[in-house]
């Protein structure tokens, strides 16, 4: 049976539990759910396992992560796993590249790290960065709460009518609010605030009360945390939800990639966030850059490290940088959904040197944008309104939910999942994968045989994935070893033996002879009864384990 997405709208909670349910009814072959942990509030956080198991089980074969939803309001990414996992399941045995990756690969998906967010997120008119524990403190406090006050479900902006004002009303577009010039005295003019109620004193200039959400824990894990960074939580893995996430990577030592979506701006982002690109492995540093370059051929964005940007001014107690510095995996963060680049919006000049008539003409290029792909219906017209606190004002503004921060449901939404999903397969094919070449068997003399094996690395990364994976002690050494029936012994060799890791072609060769090792040759010399099959596999961790057997002859 053919799985199916509904791209006119986001998933709660349950839904994506009945889906990855029917998605192990259809497929047991292929998917196994796993709860891996619970939110705050008890909800679980699920991850589905996608391989043909007939083929080896998960744990022996090189694993790709993606996670989706860690902030609250950043769905589109949980559409974006459940799409991938539709395709995955649907595409094996008609799809070469599908069925490739699920017989040599698996995939832990899991489309929501934080159920609670994302449920208030998506039925009430709130907006939250990501956990709903009340944080740093619960106390209510006085001055403007957001809150939904015209009761259309949304919570917009309201402008006050003010003569002392920063603002104004565009003379290209009466929707657009551009900031008053310095030699503007005549006309009207207005303060510009979230929508929401006043509790205690309604003086002008208004308070903005922050979210009791307080919490950022994509700032919980444990990779340059600090305390003071805004959102951080009491320590590292703080959260249950980052510590659910934590803990699963550790004990699935066959990862050997990462990717995690969030929205919104169209880029790439990769390790490093606090550091710059020259205190990175040369060797990773390609890797990652190499990898990233297929993303930006796939997507149209921009790969570049978070420390370059984007993510504001505090960036430790990343995940990505998690992955990387403690775990030495290769990391992308998506920012899903590119409105700007859509719009015509030069992104490359940074915001903070475009004049005000620059700012202008972004915003005009956004509404028509939005006039022409959305009918409109991504901002709501300034309209009067009799405020319960305030008096006269005007509610209006961009849709802040389906139009701002995720792409909006229907053809947009369906193009980002598609498109994201086929770079994640490109990132599965580079992971490392073992491979046995040839394997000998040579009688020496009666009784006697030499066994010889090639051990190879068939994949574009190394089997430790990173040289940052060695240097943190995060990968163990390959294993050699010999599966001995009861009457067979070694005599040269060992039969359980530790391996350096392999390098990937991620380093290239040259023509003079030298360079990277990709491959090691195995011997033993054994004495066993002609005809004594003997079972010899290597295991790889995060680039699988191979078998193989052969009969003494």
């Amino acid at each position: 049976m053919a799985i199916t997405i509904d791209f006119h709208r986001f998933y709660l909670h349950e839904e994506i539990k009945a889906f990855l349910e029917a998605c192990v009814s259809s497929h047991p072959q292929l998917a196994v759910l796993e709860v891996i942990g619970r939110s705050y509030q008890g909800r679980d956080i699920y991850a589905l396992e996608v391989t043909n198991r007939a083929t080896g089980p998960a744990q022996e074969k090189p694993a790709l992560y993606i996670d989706a939803n860690i902030h609250a309001g950043e769905v589109t990414g949980s559409q974006v796993c459940l799409h991938t996992i539709a395709h995955l399941l649907n595409g094996y045995g008609s799809d070469p590249e599908v069925t490739y990756l699920l017989d040599t690969r698996a995939f832990y998906i899991l489309p929501r790290v934080n159920p609670d967010g994302a449920e208030l997120y998506l039925t009430t008119p709130f907006m939250l960065r990501s956990s709903v524990r009340p944080y740093p403190d619960e106390e209510t406090k006085d001055g403007l709460h957001l809150e939904d006050v015209n009761g259309d479900g949304m919570i917009l902006q309201m402008r006050l009518a003010d003569e002392t004002g920063e603002w104004k009303v565009s003379s290209e577009d009466p929707r657009l609010m551009v900031r008053r010039r310095p030699d503007d005295y005549h006309g009207t003019f207005y303060r510009i605030y979230p929508e929401g109620r006043i509790y205690g004193p309604a003086e002008v200039p208004l308070r903005v009360v922050p979210p009791k959400w307080g919490l950022d824990i994509n700032r919980n894990f444990p990779a340059n945390w600090r305390l003071e960074q805004g959102g951080a939580g009491p320590y590292p893995l703080s959260e249950p939800e980052t510590r659910a996430l934590a803990e699963f990577i550790l004990k699935h030592e066959n990862i050997a990639g990462i990717q995690a979506y969030h929205t919104t701006g169209g880029v790439i982002f990769r390790a490093f966030c606090t550091q710059p690109d020259d205190k990175m492995d040369r060797h990773d540093l390609a890797a990652f850059k190499t990898i990233g370059r297929r993303g930006e051929d796939i997507l149209g964005y921009e790969c570049i490290p978070a420390s370059h940007g984007g993510m504001g001014h505090t960036r430790a107690g990343i995940f990505i940088d998690w992955v990387y510095e403690h775990r030495g995996l290769i990391g992308y963060t998506t920012e899903l959904w590119d409105m700007a680049g859509r719009a015509g919006l030069d992104k490359k000049k940074p915001e903070d040197q475009k004049t005000p008539k620059d700012i202008e003409e972004d915003q005009l290029k956004l509404l028509r944008w939005q006039d022409e792909h959305l009918a409109g219906k991504g901002f709501v017209a300034w309209t009067p309104f009799q405020h319960p606190d305030l008096g006269p004002v005007d509610i209006g503004g961009w849709v802040p939910k389906t139009v701002r921060q995720n792409a909006p449901p229907g053809k947009f939404l369906e193009e980002e999942c598609v498109k994201n999903c086929s770079f994640t397969l490109k990132q599965a094919a580079a992971m490392p994968l073992v491979k046995f070449g040839p394997v000998q068997v040579d009688r020496v003399a009666e009784g006697v045989y030499k066994l010889t094996a090639v051990v190879k690395n068939a994949g574009y990364l190394p089997t430790s994935v990173t040289k940052q994976a060695v240097k943190a002690k995060a990968v163990k050494p390959m294993i050699a070893e010999l599966e001995l029936p009861p009457d067979a012994q070694v005599v040269v060799g060992k039969k359980r033996d530790e391996l350096e890791h392999l390098d990937g072609w991620v380093l290239p060769g040259n023509y003079l002879g030298g360079g990277p090792v990709r491959e090691k040759q195995l011997e033993w010399t054994l004495r066993a009864p002609a005809g004594t099959h003997i079972g010899l596999a290597v295991k790889a961790g995060r680039a699988g384990t191979v078998r193989a057997g052969v009969h003494l002859t």
